[in-house]
């Protein structure tokens, strides 16, 4: 079985969940969060997106959502009368019964046409909107086929996440994140930059802040066609060359005082040099990014961790900002590097609790002392988008000794110091035949030992965290942070 922690990052495009067969439930810890600030992610895929908001979700949807709500209303239909041929109608429930007739007798007196498509999508639009809770509803065919694709970190586009207003509510197209092995990453694009003009020839660029008509310009480009970016940076203004096209997205990267590394290469598995060195840090100390508990994020992190004890490192930073979550397996992988007190094979790194049972999760190994000392220190850094397998993971390491509320440092985000705090979990149903499936919230996660639970809560400042000012210009956050937590 594979299961999956989940948040819907407020950097649309964030993670989502994968099936294994058509009989394997997936299990995750969701969140969705709008802020104030409208942010959106720059994928070629983004209207696809099964992590979307149920209160959206209304009898006009898309035409395509309708077909796959079609295609369940005929395999409905083919059900009802397989159950009737066989057993008999009153072997259905009452209600169904009562839903039939209903069904009938307005499609066969009311004066306006209605549809199966029409009737079963209201039908599921009011379970998503007024039964279910915010983590829970219903997946499309074609949206849990983009969940596939991006639970394996494929993606389409040029991989970077904006921010389209600033404080004011003025047009800006300010880039918030981007996406390791990206297009944007290739050519330079970094966080922080503002893109301010784009064009297919370099010497005819349009000077525009106003996201939708740089979407609206990407629309039109075709997959690996060149074009041209103008990108600001404080006083520092230049011109970039890139293109749409399809890249496995890595999520770890690696900092030390000297030399950075990341991961390249067709599957992200090549760990390469590249980056900036992260001056602030010592020569002992090292710096680990996780973006996502997704894709090839523990392969990644294994070598990140092979990484670190050849170059004879001994403190580590690690930074779990905007890191909503991701498969269970994945974590369960990292977690087994961290659980420094405990002297099983494979320490219990988490617990879910259905209600008529409890299940446990453990970690693939117990590999603390193959890369850390009795006085290593090890630091988190974190937001209010830090979430789910994020504060698990966190969790796991507190309850293991491997750091401590003191060793947290929390950025903060619109006036708030938090992580996200959500510990409930979802699995997903996969449909036979119709390739479509439903999300339910199924369990509480508690941490490993203390059978703290976060949810609604979060880690807050009176845990004892560090904490910093928001600041998206360059690595200030990150060194402020450091500062403060080796001072």
């Amino acid at each position: 079985m594979k299961r999956e922690f989940l948040r819907k990052k407020v950097f649309a495009g964030g993670m989502y969940e994968m099936n294994e067969e058509k009989t394997t439930k997936n299990a995750e810890l969701t969140t969705e969060e709008t802020e104030n600030k409208e942010v959106v992610s720059v994928e070629e895929n983004t209207e696809k997106k099964a992590e979307k908001n149920k209160k959206k979700r209304t009898p006009t949807q898309k035409k395509t959502a309708k077909r796959i709500r079609c295609g369940v209303a005929v395999a409905l239909a083919v059900g009802t009368f397989a159950v009737g041929f066989f057993t008999g109608r009153m072997a259905l429930d009452p209600e169904l019964r009562t839903l039939m007739k209903i069904k009938t007798t307005i499609q066969g007196a009311y004066y306006e046409k209605v549809t199966d498509e029409e009737f079963y999508g209201v039908l599921f639009d009011a379970v998503n909107r007024d039964l279910l809770d915010a983590y829970s509803y219903y997946i499309t065919a074609e949206e849990y086929e983009a969940v596939n694709a991006d639970a394996k970190g494929e993606r389409s586009g040029i991989g970077v996440d904006v921010l389209t207003q600033d404080e004011q509510g003025n047009a800006q197209i300010f880039v918030a994140g981007v996406r390791g092995n990206s297009p944007a990453e290739t050519a330079g694009l970094t966080a922080g930059d503002y893109i301010v003009g784009w064009g297919v020839m370099e010497d005819s660029l349009v000077e525009s802040t106003i996201f939708d008509e740089f979407s609206a310009f990407l629309a039109e480009r075709k997959t690996n066609e060149n074009f041209y970016i103008r990108v600001k940076k404080g006083d520092n203004e230049r011109v970039l060359t890139i293109a749409k096209r399809y890249y496995v997205e890595s999520y770890v990267f690696y900092r030390a005082k000297d030399v950075a590394y990341r991961f390249t290469g067709n599957n992200a598995t090549e760990l390469s040099k590249g980056g900036e060195p992260l001056a602030c840090l010592d020569e002992k100390t090292a710096y680990i990014r996780l973006t996502q508990f997704n894709g090839v994020a523990a392969k990644e992190f294994s070598k990140t961790m092979k990484r670190f004890r050849e170059d004879g490192m001994k403190n580590l930073v690690l930074d779990l900002r905007g890191n909503g979550g991701g498969y269970l397996d994945i974590m369960q992988e990292i977690a087994a590097y961290f659980c420094k007190t405990s002297d099983a094979k494979k320490p219990v790194v988490a617990i879910a609790d259905y209600g008529e049972r409890k299940e446990k999760y453990k970690a693939t190994g117990n590999y603390y002392d193959d890369y850390f000392d009795k006085a290593s220190r090890i630091c988190v850094l974190a937001d209010n988008q830090t979430a789910s397998a994020s504060e698990c993971l966190i969790g796991c390491m507190i309850d293991y000794g491997a750091t401590a509320y003191s060793d947290i440092c929390i950025s903060e985000r619109l006036g708030e110091v938090k992580t996200f705090g959500k510990g409930i979990m979802q699995t997903t149903y996969p449909f036979l035949f119709t390739g479509d499936a439903m999300k339910l919230t199924t369990a509480v996660i508690v941490w490993p030992k203390s059978n703290h639970c976060i949810h609604g809560r979060g880690i807050l400042p009176e845990d004892g965290v560090l904490s910093v000012a928001e600041s998206y210009e360059d690595d200030v956050e990150i060194t402020q942070a450091i500062e403060k937590l080796f001072s």
